[in-house]
């Protein structure tokens, strides 16, 4: 009986140990992942002066910070879209009149598409604070999804009652950066239609 027991525990440190080295590598792996993704962050932000370049990085960093919080809820699997959405437009789903609505079937993203969609919804947040339908007290944003016949999710973003828009004569950065993600990381489409009465955008990938 003690040579059983003491053959028992001996297999159960070794199973310990195993799965503390599963996890320590784990570990290694999400943090050289979650530091590329800040890397490429900072990298990839521009900005006229200093203090908005602080301010860009800070919120998509911010951003970053807020879908891992999701991921540590899941154990790492993942994040589930309306989660993301709400989790981003919280500061204007919560007044009397409702400035956002956000609609759609349950869907859970991998890791990397919900870090791509959540940095892409961060961006057109941050555009429509600027110059969109959220920089004025009566506008609203309406986000939407749904499965299509192939499982892709079609992504709508839809702004109205904000200033008269007018398609830039240029590509902004965060435009430039959501476009990345969506068509070399995601292998997604985008489009982007600058109507006078707000910003629609489209987005189609595989979750």
């Amino acid at each position: 009986m003690g040579a059983a027991k003491i053959a028992r525990d001996i297999t159960d440190r070794k199973r310990n140990d195993e799965h503390i080295a599963t996890l320590a590598r784990e570990a290694e792996h999400r943090t050289k992942n979650i530091l590329a993704t800040v890397q490429a962050t900072v990298n990839l932000s521009r900005s006229d002066t200093a203090d908005g370049l602080k301010r860009a990085i800070e919120g998509r960093i911010q951003a970053l910070a807020k879908l891992h919080d999701l991921f540590v809820d899941s154990r790492w699997t993942g994040a589930e879209l309306s989660s993301i959405a709400s989790q981003e437009l919280a500061p204007y789903t919560g007044e009397a009149e409702r400035r956002v609505q956000i609609d759609g079937p349950f869907v859970w993203l991998a890791p990397n598409t919900a870090q791509a969609i959540g940095v892409t919804l961060h961006e057109l947040v941050t555009n429509a604070l600027k110059y969109g339908s959220l920089s004025v007290p009566k506008g609203r944003v309406d986000v939407s999804w749904m499965r299509a016949s192939d499982d892709c999710v079609i992504l709508r973003w839809s702004e109205s009652g904000g200033p008269v828009v007018n398609k830039p004569t240029h590509q902004g950065f965060g435009t430039s950066v959501i476009q990345r993600m969506i068509r070399y990381q995601l292998k997604g489409e985008m489009d982007l239609d600058w109507r006078p009465e707000g910003l629609a955008c489209q987005i189609i990938f595989a979750p």
